[in-house]
């Protein structure tokens, strides 16, 4: 890698910022943006969604399978990480910040993994779930301390009453994991959602606009991803028993050699390019083809924030040239 990357960085902040219409901070509504200028990381700052992957992490003995399962099974599509909430498109993940005067609720949450939190959850007035059939969405209360990540999330407007078929808390102060994780040091972090949490499930615009995102980022497979599963996650939603169909949990990175401002993604991609080199991307979930959520800006009353296409990210396509896939079960906090 260049010498130079912590001034590429730098550069590229600016650039960011410039290309997003200037440096200053439009005026937020309540509730709806989160209310600072600098990007909040959740969790510890060692946890295992915060520990940068070392150069010298250990790699999955079946990496180039992987690579190449990912590549070109049925639902790889271009055999690269598309972004969601592009344009037009509805698939990004709305966040909120839930704060002091926001009205509470009592969600119901189907199923026995309800968190007890959601007896008396902040949800901001303007909140609405995303208008696709995962109906997903993050909200954050950092008075309260946690971030709640929400599918199949309804507001009923005639009882003012919200409900969703799944929830997970995971306190922002705690290392993040899932308290049946192994590693956890919060038994409050439960949920529906398999060890995932709210948090990274997405980019979020601020994270971009500030020039650096600085944790792992939760990817969907679009290739069925295995039955069995990898730490920090507790359980799989995938139904694959081949061998080289991945595991969920399992950490992939740009690698360390690949020159990311040579490939000329733009200012926005740039920035998410180099967390998935710094921080890499999990598999959390499956899709219909393997997609990074951005956050979706106009759910939150700000407008299509986003300037990048769908494909931005499609010149590092997944295979060995690009791309290692780090040993299943590897905490780099450790």
């Amino acid at each position: 890698m260049p010498t130079g990357r912590g001034a590429a960085v730098s550069v590229i902040a600016v650039s960011v910022a410039l290309a997003m219409g200037g440096l200053a901070a439009s005026s937020p509504q309540a509730g709806t943006v989160k209310p600072s200028a600098s990007a909040f990381r959740a969790f510890d700052a060692d946890s295992w969604w915060n520990s940068p992957v070392p150069a010298a992490a250990p790699i999955s003995p079946i990496a180039p399978q992987v690579l190449d399962h990912m590549r070109t099974a049925p639902d790889s599509k271009n055999g690269c990480v598309r972004l969601a909430g592009t344009g037009s498109n509805k698939w990004g993940q709305p966040v909120f910040w839930a704060g002091q005067g926001d009205p509470t609720y009592d969600v119901h949450v189907s199923g026995p993994s309800r968190p007890p939190e959601l007896a008396n959850v902040r949800i901001p007035e303007r909140a609405r779930a995303a208008a696709t059939s995962d109906a997903a969405m993050t909200v954050f209360d950092r008075r309260r301390g946690y971030v709640v990540a929400f599918t199949g999330a309804r507001f009923d407007e005639s009882v003012r009453q919200w409900s969703a078929s799944g929830a997970t808390v995971t306190y922002l102060a705690s290392k993040g994991l899932h308290w049946r994780a192994g590693r956890s040091d919060e038994r409050r972090n439960r949920g529906s959602h398999r060890g995932n949490n709210g948090a990274v499930m997405m980019v979020r615009y601020d994270e971009v606009r500030a020039g650096a995102i600085n944790h792992v980022l939760k990817v969907a497979s679009g290739p069925e991803t295995s039955r069995r599963f990898a730490f920090p996650m507790v359980g799989s939603d995938g139904d694959s028993s081949d061998p080289v169909a991945p595991r969920q949990g399992l950490r992939f990175r740009i690698k360390p050699s690949v020159d990311i401002d040579a490939l000329d993604l733009g200012p926005q991609a740039t920035v998410i390019a180099t967390a998935l080199q710094r921080y890499g991307m999990y598999l959390g979930d499956n899709a219909g083809r393997t997609t990074l959520k951005l956050e979706d800006t106009r759910a939150s009353g700000q407008g299509q924030r986003w300037s990048m296409e769908s494909t931005a990210l499609c010149a590092i396509p997944l295979s060995s040239r690009y791309w290692d896939v780090i040993r299943g079960g590897y905490d780099p906090s450790h």
